[in-house]
Formats: structure tokens, sequence, C-alpha cells
């Protein structure tokens, strides 16, 4: 690791302590939480939402801003934090030793505008903390997303260099812990990534009527966007993913998440 390398890590986590005491104190009207499993598509439903003049969003996963979250990566679970939930998950009744208010000043300090009446946050391990989200962040509303477990399964081996098998319990446990504690949340709403690409006006539609915004007045659909470093237009991109399975891979991610697949009604 070179000298440069060190020095930016240290200077990006004074500039997040030094933030936990004087950033701003974000009080917007609602909190948006978009939330899912890795490669499920929250990366362009963040930024589909962070197109309105009325949202404010961070140039990062919210988590990157702050040291009151753990972050997968430093604890060996790159995009797998679903393998060992228990060290992420929180509901209305965890005792832990997070301070609300410095994480907000922290996030409130990365915000493009922290006074806009949206905030909008996508961090996908806070898929396991909805529930603590929602006690403590003032009107949440939380946008989840599922896609097919065999073309998530293949993104995460691929971007994680983890196995087939890692990869599929990563999608399945995340999502069942997702579906679960949807019950308990008071403003939630469901997307299909399959939906979202075959439908993206009318699902766009559909996300602005749930936290209350009239759009900015462009369809989507005629618009490109950048995810991951590519520029594209919307399209569905499970096809192109599983087709880098094997047979062996697809039977094994039936073999793990098979449950999953069957109440999500995915297959290979």
């Amino acid at each position: 690791m070179g000298f440069k390398v060190i020095k930016d890590f240290y200077n990006n986590r004074l500039q997040v302590k030094v933030n936990g005491v004087f950033g701003p104190l974000p009080k917007p009207e609602k909190w948006v939480f978009v939330v899912g499993c890795y490669n499920s598509g929250t990366t362009l439903l963040h930024n589909l939402l962070a197109s309105c003049p009325e949202v404010g969003s961070m140039p990062n996963e919210g988590h990157v801003y702050t040291d009151q979250l753990l972050i997968p990566k430093s604890v060996g679970l790159y995009r797998l934090w679903a393998i060992e939930p228990e060290l992420f998950y929180l509901d209305e009744n965890s005792q832990s030793h997070i301070k609300v208010n410095k994480l907000k000043r922290q996030w409130g300090a990365r915000y493009n505008n922290p006074n806009r009446p949206i905030l909008l946050e996508k961090s996908p391990p806070n898929t396991a903390r909805m529930r603590w989200l929602q006690q403590h962040f003032e009107n949440a509303h939380f946008i989840g997303i599922v896609r097919n477990g065999y073309a998530v399964a293949a993104g995460i081996k691929q971007k994680a260099g983890c196995s087939i098998e890692a990869a599929a319990r990563q999608w399945a446990h995340s999502n069942e812990i997702m579906l679960h504690d949807f019950n308990f949340l008071q403003h939630k709403l469901l997307v299909r990534y399959e939906t979202l690409t075959e439908s993206a006006d009318e699902v766009f539609q559909q996300m602005l009527d749930f936290i209350g915004l009239k759009g900015h007045g462009a369809r989507v659909t005629d618009q490109v966007w950048s995810i991951h470093g590519r520029s594209h237009p919307i399209e569905n991109m499970n096809p192109r993913s599983i087709a880098t399975l094997s047979r062996p891979d697809c039977e094994i991610i039936q073999s793990v998440a098979g449950d999953m697949l069957n109440q999500l009604g995915y297959s290979c």
C-alpha cells in the first residue's frame, strides 16, 4: 500500500470524525432508504431518485461516510454481509453504541444539499437495519428491490471474487431478512428489477408517488444512466449475467437458495 493511499485513508477518517461534530444536522421531511442485495439494482434505483431536484443524495453509499456503521469490507465480508448477519442486524429493540446525531451529521456533510425536503441513502447492509432506521430517522420510507437470484449470484461472484455458494447465500439471506422486516415498516415499497427494467417509466412514477413527488417530466427510458462506471439506457442485464453461469453453478445456487428462488418465482 503506497504512502498516498495511506495518507488519503487517514485524511478521510479524520474528515469523518470532524463531520460528526461540525457537519450540518439534516431535518428533512422524509428520509428515503434504498435497500436490497448487492447487484440487485439498488444503484439504478438510487440514481433515478437522485435525479429529482427535491432529493438530496450522496456521491457514494452512506456507510462509507460514517464511523458509526460497520462496513462489510472491514471485517472481510466484501459484498457478503448476510453471511454473518448478526454483525449487522439491528431492530427497534437493539442496544447499540451508534450515536444517531453524529451519524446524521456525518451524512449531512456529504449530501449535495442537506436542506432538500427528501434525503436519499443507499447502503445494501442497511437492509439489516431497516427497523432501527425507522426508529431513529423521522418519517423513514424504504424502497426495496429484488432480482433474479441466479443473475445476482453471478454478479456477486464476479465482483467479490467469492464462491458461487457464498454469493447465493448472500442473495438468499439478505432477501430473507428484508422481506421479513418489511412486515414491521410503516412506509415501504417493493420493486422487482425485472419490472423496473421492462417498464421503467411506470415504476419510476410509482416510486415518486410513494415518496410524494411529481418528478421532473422527463422519460427515464429516454436517458442514459451511469451504473458502476458503465453508461447505458435502462435494460435487463439478467440474460447476460446468467449466461456466465455453468450448469454446476446453477445447481449450487438452486441447492443453496432454492426456497427463496421459489418464493420469488425465479429460475435459471
